[in-house]
């Protein structure tokens, strides 16, 4: 992973997050939509903070309360580390509105990267080359640009001998020779402050909306003689936009493919790339192997030397090394200890533990558990808020009956109990270490150590009862 280790003193990055986003068709604000389990603005600000700025700024409107509150709960899990100010866009009329109302923020620095905030693509690479050519050039701005084979729709770069940007044409603008220019504008610019501060509030409302544009503001540079780079960047996948739920889909795939690429240069086998699915807050080991259907999500930590698959869901789980994951399990917010063994068909909701060498087998369910180190809950078994020693077995079909219609109580199995099949365990009960229960029974009462507990009705047999009539 890219890492910038150096701060850039006196540089700033502003997010625009503001835009109504009306072709998502969505109650949800644009930068709020999920992609590889990362809304689109963490995306945004992860690229951001990892060139080191001084300040992040973002700027939301449409939704603002949701937006704000998701940047300010969302910055720590995605390890945001730079200050991260946020404030509303009053009037929702452009980009060169959006930086008007965000320079009480931006004049504080000496320069500005000014980002989108529907680009989940971004990279720290990217950016950081983008600044590195910025500072390089000696201009007042820079302009992130991309070479593309069909640039209708987009701002074409218009440039002088030298190389340098002379003008952003429209689309609604081009002539027969500017519509043959292939690099386009990202929307994406580095502004040195004290120039941007020269022209920001000459911009004037156009087109049809009578919205503020920031390229009329490179214009005016332009025009004032002063120099604008362009920067192309490496392929036009990094600058690619979200405007809708297809877009989306399609900037989430290649966000998964990155992230599979990344997880198999480090040495974890991929049976089926096509066919898995792990977000891009995941970490997997060394010579672990994930299986196709399957699905790892969230911030899930899985150590080295793990069998993941086929068609398993993890989330935010911790799995240490050598742990197997069997076909079609579920695992979520648990920790799982080294050389465990769940599946198939296991189910491990939030809350559980289970501590090395421990097996969850077919069809079982655990709730709020903690299984023992080399503890086994086979077959066809409902665990929850139970603590479970060392050593135990507990046999199939076995249930912890821990809701008695108000609230939940626990179940506690000491070290080397042995369960019968069909056992009824009905909480608040403890068992204590080396007992056993009888196969069939129900338990409601305590058990001692070493002791052996029957809980069922004596066996009735009436012969010919059941005679099998003509």
């Amino acid at each position: 992973m890219f890492i910038y280790m150096t701060k850039k003193n006196g540089f700033c990055v502003q997010i625009l997050a503001g835009g109504l986003g009306t072709r998502m068709k969505s109650e949800l604000p644009k930068v709020l939509h999920e992609a590889a389990g990362i809304p689109i603005i963490g995306h945004i600000l992860r690229a951001a903070d990892a060139i080191k700025p001084e300040a992040i700024g973002v700027i939301v409107g449409h939704k603002a309360g949701l937006a704000r509150q998701a940047v300010e709960t969302g910055s720590a899990k995605w390890g945001i580390t730079a200050p991260v100010e946020i404030f509303l866009q009053q009037q929702l009329t452009g980009s060169g509105r959006a930086v008007q109302e965000a320079m009480p923020f931006i004049g504080r620095f000496s320069e500005v990267l000014i980002l989108c905030g529907d680009t989940p693509l971004l990279t720290a690479p990217l950016l950081d080359g983008f600044y590195a050519a910025f500072a390089g050039s000696g201009a007042a701005a820079a302009i992130l640009t991309a070479q593309v084979p069909d640039p209708h729709g987009y701002g074409r770069i218009v440039k002088d001998r030298d190389g340098f940007i002379t003008a952003i044409v429209e689309q609604t603008e081009t002539d027969a020779e500017t519509a043959r220019i292939t690099e386009i504008n990202s929307g994406m610019y580095i502004f040195r402050t004290e120039a941007l501060k020269t022209v920001i509030n000459r911009l004037e409302p156009n087109g049809p909306k009578r919205e503020f544009y920031l390229t009329d503001a490179v214009r005016l540079l332009a025009g004032a003689g002063l120099k604008i780079a362009a920067v192309p960047a490496p392929d036009r996948e990094f600058i690619l936009g979200v405007n809708s739920r297809l877009q989306l889909a399609e900037a989430e795939q290649l966000l998964r493919a990155r992230k599979l690429r990344e997880l198999m240069a480090d040495g974890v086998t991929v049976k089926n790339p096509a066919a898995t699915y792990i977000d891009e807050g995941v970490s997997i080991g060394r010579d672990s192997v994930v299986f196709p259907g399957t699905h790892i999500c969230g911030g899930t930590v899985i150590g080295k030397n793990c069998m993941i698959g086929p068609n398993c869901h993890i989330t935010d789980c911790e799995l240490a090394d050598g742990v197997e994951i069997k076909f079609s399990s579920v695992l979520l917010e648990s920790r799982i200890g080294q050389g465990c063994s769940i599946g198939p068909f296991s189910h491990i909701r939030p809350g559980c533990e289970l501590a090395q060498n421990a097996h969850v087998g077919n069809f079982s369910e655990l709730k709020k558990a903690k299984i023992g180190a080399g503890s086994k809950v086979n077959h066809l078994s409902y665990i929850g808020d139970a603590e479970i020693g060392s050593g135990v077995n507990i046999g199939a079909g076995t249930i912890t009956c821990n809701y008695d219609g108000v609230g939940k109580h626990k179940t506690v199995l000491g070290d080397r109990v042995f369960v019968g099949s069909n056992t009824n365990l009905v909480a608040p009960v403890t068992v204590a270490e080396g007992a056993h229960i009888a196969a069939g029974s129900t338990i409601t009462d305590d058990v001692p150590a070493e002791a052996l507990a029957i809980a069922r009705a004596r066996q009735v047999v009436k012969e010919g009862r059941y005679k099998k009539r003509p």
